[in-house]
């Protein structure tokens, strides 16, 4: 039986990025930092421009539910919630409580 973390592994892609050196210590002290910068990033600007969602930079960067909320407020990451969203919301609350 795969552990978790066997099988998240399996489902990864590594990259290689070559990035001038000078630029680099300016992310971080060791590859370690500066990929984990560069990865936050991507999450940041794939988020900012909805080419992923919320859930997904969560799954990006191993957080949680509220340790994503708290990376996007500190990125300044506007939640993707808009009138259908809400319409949806609703519904679904109709349907569990009953409308109103």
């Amino acid at each position: 039986m795969r552990t978790e973390d066997a099988a998240r592994e399996e489902e990864t892609v590594a990259v290689t990025v070559n990035i001038p050196a000078d630029i680099a210590r300016q992310y971080g002290r060791d590859h370690e930092q500066i990929a984990r910068h560069l990865l936050e990033q991507a999450a940041v600007e794939g988020y900012r421009r909805r080419e992923i969602s919320r859930g997904q930079v969560a799954q990006m960067l191993c957080l949680d539910w509220a340790e994503t909320e708290e990376f996007l407020a500190q990125h300044h990451c506007d939640r993707h919630y808009d009138l259908e969203d809400l319409e949806a919301d609703r519904q679904n609350l109709d349907k569990i409580l009953g409308p109103a």
